[in-house]
């Protein structure tokens, strides 16, 4: 009987074809050029906090026809910059495709991993009212809010052609959480505000207390507040304690016409950040 050898065979095909393989690699290699690319009409600066006693990243995209025009621009203040950044421009240059949005200036506000994934990322210190569970730096909202009010904002008003007017924060989890916070302390320093799927919990009822005593300038604030949550999201940690704080605005005196609020069927945790900034801006820019 003839033996079968191909296992054998096979050993040697494999053999024989690794050096072609390889070279074929290399050759592919040598013929793709790979470049860094700088986006169009976009900044790089930083800044550094006396108040919280680190440096920011700012990362500006400015409208293509800044340079050829004298217009002020409303400004989007993006936290969690790092990540929301590039999110913000595709979005934006979306919604005015569809005549949604205007010529805008974003400013995403971050701490360097989007230019360095060894940079530390510092939201549980900046974006926390109460202290969390297992983080010795939290709580320091306070002090990140006296920073974007005295010392980001007047930055970028320095440097480029920007609307006071027409001024948005844009928060989401733990930076929605600090997006209420602002909207109850400071009432216009913006204009509209952004608190996707916020983390309430820690926070809910010195948020109820600051509602329920509201200064002048909060009673008579023409702020407009979009708040969301997904479907699916954790009912106990988001639906319940936004749903709370949201009639309590409406006891507080706050009007229905300067809130709005959006459950996202199907949307979980991770699916809305991108929902509630669309949604957001329509309803900020209608």
């Amino acid at each position: 009987m003839m033996r079968k050898y191909y296992p054998l065979l096979f050993v040697f095909t494999i053999l024989i074809t690794i050096p072609n393989i390889l070279f074929a690699q290399e050759e592919i290699e040598d013929s793709v050029k790979y470049t860094s690319i700088i986006p169009n009409h976009t900044e790089l600066k930083s800044i550094y906090s006396n108040i919280v006693n680190d440096e920011y990243y700012l990362y500006i995209k400015l409208p293509k026809d800044y340079n050829e025009t004298d217009i002020r621009y409303p400004v989007i203040y993006l936290l969690d910059g790092d990540i929301a950044f590039t999110m913000a421009w595709s979005t934006v240059r979306y919604l005015q495709y569809g005549g949604q949005v205007p010529d805008v200036i974003i400013v995403g506000i971050g701490y360097g991993s989007l230019l360095s994934s060894d940079e530390e990322n510092m939201r549980d210190r900046d974006y926390t009212i109460s202290k969390l569970p297992g983080s010795d730096v939290s709580g320091g909202a306070e002090n990140f809010i006296n920073s974007l009010k005295t010392e980001i904002i007047p930055f970028i008003d320095s440097l480029y052609r920007t609307n006071p007017s027409e001024r948005i924060l844009n928060g989401y989890s733990l930076g929605g959480l600090i997006t209420l916070y602002t909207f109850l302390t400071e009432g216009d320093l913006f204009s509209g505000y952004i608190a996707g799927s916020p983390y309430l919990p820690l926070d809910k009822n010195d948020l109820l207390r600051l509602m329920s005593l509201p200064t002048e300038q909060l009673k008579n604030s023409k702020a407009k507040l979009f708040i969301s949550y997904g479907e699916l999201e954790d009912k106990e940690l988001y639906a319940d304690p936004i749903n709370e704080f949201i009639e309590n605005l409406g006891k507080n005196g706050f009007k229905k016409s300067q809130i709005y609020k959006k459950v996202f069927e199907g949307g979980t945790h991770f699916t809305c950040p991108s929902e509630a900034m669309v949604y957001g801006l329509k309803f900020l820019f209608e």
